[in-house]
């Protein structure tokens, strides 16, 4: 599995409004749901106001560790919103405060992506030699694109110092 450039990004404060979703695990195979998240996008992708999403066809999953738990992660899928809007029943808004994110890409189906999640937390991060902070992970989508070809990119944003 191919991953992109391991660079650095800075990233500024984001607001994204999106459907929450509590995952048990994502290390214990037979604690983890592995219909959660893609419940998640389904539920957003038909619920979600249309008219509120916005033009640059970007989608953001935000995982964010669980205080006290092991292996636990509060996930949200959903977009980037200005500040100061109300989100509709059922949807969270979550800020994600400005940071520096290792940026790598994932390429290929998304049925392939717990493979690059292995390459670019196990092998693309220990590389750099950077180090990886508190805060939200992040995926970055093209709601354009169709995530079960072959040649599809997504990216996966680690926090680092």
């Amino acid at each position: 599995m191919p991953l992109g450039s391991n660079q650095v990004n800075e990233h500024s404060e984001r607001i994204i409004c999106g459907v929450p979703v509590d995952i048990h695990s994502i290390m214990i195979t037979d604690l983890y749901d592995p219909t959660a998240i893609p419940t998640a996008w389904q539920k957003f992708w038909t619920q979600f106001p249309k008219t509120d999403l916005p033009g640059n066809n970007q989608a953001w999953g935000v995982s964010t560790p669980i205080e006290g738990s092991q292996g636990q992660l509060h996930y949200v899928a959903g977009v980037e919103v200005k500040a100061g809007y109300v989100a509709p029943a059922g949807f969270e808004v979550v800020v994600i405060p400005a940071g520096n994110y290792l940026d790598v890409t994932h390429v290929g189906p998304i049925t392939t992506l717990a493979q690059s999640y292995g390459e670019a937390y196990g092998v693309a991060l220990p590389s750099t030699g950077l180090e990886m902070r508190e805060g939200q992970h992040l995926e970055k989508y093209d709601a354009m694109l169709n995530p079960m070809a072959d040649d599809y990119k997504m990216g996966i944003l680690i926090p680092v110092k």
